[in-house]
């Protein structure tokens, strides 16, 4: 957590501890907990000042360089896809005894089977995260929309785009244009020779076979990772 300004820091550093002991939230009763579990903050809480002027431990570049760090990241380095995990699919993912992401999606997969806790399924693939990398508050904070509606008016008032070229239709997503297309002319039908559209032929089959031998050890896998996890 961090606390931004001067005059008020004592305030809302108090305010932010007390936040962290007093929030608490109960689940749903569950078949492993028929009361729900309880889940707080932990006890380790570390409130730093950010500094607008460059200066001191967190400054406001620090602050934006570790958001974007965190909105660029995702589960592929991991080895997991960004689509949700099936029931078909399950056994690629998940390993009671696997690796910690494993024994994650296991427990997601496990404990969304009952009422209640079915999100987990549906966001197994993200580790059962299936909200937003970062929260704003609309009373103290700006707005996406705010925001993408500043960026629009900024760009309608400039003479030329990033690029320096004119500015795309597209910026004006909520105004009635008029889109000028120039005239097509034909260029032709087919390969220009014999010999291209041979080589173009060859590959295509080449590229044939190798998407279905990849098809077919996947399927391997497959079959041999979800009878592992069944027997397990």
């Amino acid at each position: 957590m961090a606390a931004a300004g001067r005059p008020g820091r004592p305030r809302l550093d108090d305010a932010t501890r007390w936040a962290a002991r007093a929030i608490a939230y109960r689940t749903p009763p569950h078949p492993a907990r028929p009361g729900g579990w309880t889940i707080t903050w932990g006890t380790e809480i570390d409130i730093r000042v950010i500094t607008l002027h460059g200066t001191g431990t967190v400054t406001d570049l620090a602050v934006a360089s570790y958001l974007v760090k965190y909105s660029t990241k995702g589960t592929e380095p991991a080895g997991h896809a960004s689509a949700r995990i099936t029931s078909r699919t399950i056994g690629l993912y998940a390993d009671p005894d696997g690796t910690h992401p494993e024994r994650l999606i296991h427990a997601c997969w496990t404990l969304g089977a009952e009422p209640g806790y079915v999100g987990l399924r549906r966001w197994a693939h993200m580790l059962g995260f299936g909200g937003h990398f970062l929260t704003k508050a609309r009373r103290y904070s700006l707005t996406f929309r705010d925001l993408r509606g500043a960026r629009i008016r900024y760009q309608r008032g400039q003479d030329a785009g990033p690029e320096h070229g004119p500015i795309r239709t597209a910026d004006h997503a909520d105004e009635e244009t008029i889109l000028i297309v120039g005239t097509f002319t034909y260029a032709g039908t087919g390969w220009k020779t014999t010999g291209d559209a041979l080589l173009a032929n060859t590959a295509a089959d080449q590229a044939r076979k190798r998407r279905q031998a990849g098809r077919d050890q996947l399927a391997d896998e497959y079959a041999e990772g979800a009878a592992g996890y069944q027997a397990a």
